[in-house]
């Protein structure tokens, strides 16, 4: 959901009765359900991407030959982030009017960028570890900014149940179920598992074809934001001039 001023804020014990439904109605599972729904949240939000996580992180300044920086420089605080949207780097410090795109590449293909002998605009990041490198190294200072989907927070792990839930409405079935499926495994109710799997991920077939057969799950049918934005906005035809041949 999205979760602003006067929006209702729904927690992970807010969703127990759901689960305990999802498991035809067993009693002894409500006392698992904020640690296994926890653990749910988190794979689900660092493999889709939700606005309800979505941010961008402080303007700051970049070092002269300084390529390495903590990953916290860049976040806010106490941030830290599952997947980035768009690093960018102003060229016009420190009218900081005019903006560059900083792609990322892997630690391996940055390497030669570190050398102190190479010196330019920061073009290429990569992240190792709790660093991020820039490269080529700053031949002088220069203002950046970071967008990414911060990491799902949550209420201290002894009551895991108080935390609010970061996700569209659409998304509590998917949480509700995925919950279950974890519980069901402990429970070493192998049938109900796979039965809640399947309305997860979708039926075998669809399974084993890579979503080209078969009935597909709860999480391949759902839109991104981002892709219901995409259905929305006009496209542009272009119109192909064929090469003009003498015969």
């Amino acid at each position: 959901m999205l979760v602003g001023p006067g929006a209702p804020q729904k927690t992970i014990n807010d969703l127990i009765p759901d689960v305990q439904d999802a498991l035809q109605q067993r009693g002894d599972v409500a006392a698992l359900v904020p640690k296994y729904m926890k653990r749910a949240i988190q794979e689900i939000t660092e493999s889709y991407p939700f606005e309800e996580l979505r941010t961008t992180g402080p303007t700051v300044s970049l070092t002269a030959k300084k390529p390495t920086y903590l990953a916290s420089f860049f976040l806010n605080t106490g941030d830290d982030y599952t997947v980035h949207s768009s690093f960018a780097l102003f060229v016009d410090f420190p009218n900081n009017t005019v903006v560059s795109p900083v792609t990322y590449k892997t630690p391996a293909a940055i390497e030669v960028m570190l050398s102190p002998a190479t010196i330019g605009v920061p073009s290429k990041w990569t992240r190792y570890g709790q660093n991020i490198f820039l490269g080529p190294n700053p031949d002088k200072n220069y203002s950046v900014f970071f967008r990414y989907q911060r990491r799902h927070p949550f209420s201290d792990s002894d009551n895991a149940g108080s935390s609010v839930i970061y996700l569209p409405d659409s998304w509590e079935e998917i949480v509700v179920y995925s919950t279950a499926e974890r519980i069901a495994v402990i429970k070493r109710w192998n049938d109900q598992a796979k039965y809640l799997h399947d309305i997860l991920y979708g039926d075998p077939e669809f399974q084993s074809s890579e979503g080209k057969r078969g009935r597909p799950g709860l999480i391949a049918a759902r839109l991104f934001q981002q892709e219901r934005d995409e259905q929305m906005s006009s496209r542009q035809l272009m119109v192909m001039v064929p090469r003009y041949c003498q015969h």
